[in-house]
């Protein structure tokens, strides 16, 4: 994966399917990603090109029925020759209300974590959303009006990105600013990761 300047931006196209485009701050292409649709099983490609014809990594739920039952569902992130990056693993029944995540390396180890810095707005959503029929019509205004914000943690406790919801009528964007210079090492693992992120939270917010 080229390495990017932040801010980073990922955007969601407006389209049937789930796709996503990763930019860097001069606007050069990072990544294209496509997940694949009505799948039971997370999977997810990562190309190179905007043709999508160089497949750089993929991406997949650990478990059967991981990509239907979320909770504590790990997503394994490996190179297309097989080797691994890492994982992003979800902090169980947290996720339901708020984002709470690990960002795994290779072998395992807990490299990042990823907060949501306003869990209230989970359980907001999830009162509105409760609300038949009119419910619905209060959260799409509530979506579009309060955005969440996530902040990625290294192992030693500090804060190393921010990743902004912007707002949208037609398109779901997010933006990445860096808190603190991002190592090459660890920028390979930390986009992947996001973009997980992102496809994960989507809905909220």
């Amino acid at each position: 994966m080229p390495a990017a300047q932040y801010p980073l931006t990922l955007q969601f196209k407006f389209s049937l399917f789930t796709e996503l485009r990763v930019t860097g701050a001069g606007g050069e292409l990072v990544a294209v990603v496509k997940e694949k649709t009505f799948s039971i099983r997370d999977e997810v490609k990562v190309f190179a090109d905007e043709g999508r014809t160089r497949q750089i990594y993929g991406m997949r739920a650990q478990g059967l029925m991981a990509g239907a039952l979320d909770w504590r569902a790990k997503r394994l992130i490996r190179r297309v020759d097989g080797s691994d990056v890492g994982a992003l693993q979800a902090q169980g029944m947290r996720t339901m209300w708020a984002a709470s995540y690990e960002l795994l390396d290779a072998p395992g180890h807990v490299a990042f974590t990823i907060r949501d810095d306003q869990p209230w707005m989970g359980i907001i959503e999830g009162v509105i959303g409760a609300i038949p029929f009119i419910g619905d019509l209060i959260a799409m205004g509530f979506d579009y009006l309060i955005n969440p914000t996530y902040t990625v943690t290294d192992a030693g406790g500090q804060p190393t990105l921010r990743v902004r919801k912007r707002r949208s009528l037609f398109s779901r964007r997010f933006v990445v600013e860096a808190l603190r210079p991002v190592q090459p090492p660890e920028e390979e693992l930390l986009t992947l990761g996001l973009v997980q992120l992102v496809l994960r939270e989507r809905e909220r917010g």
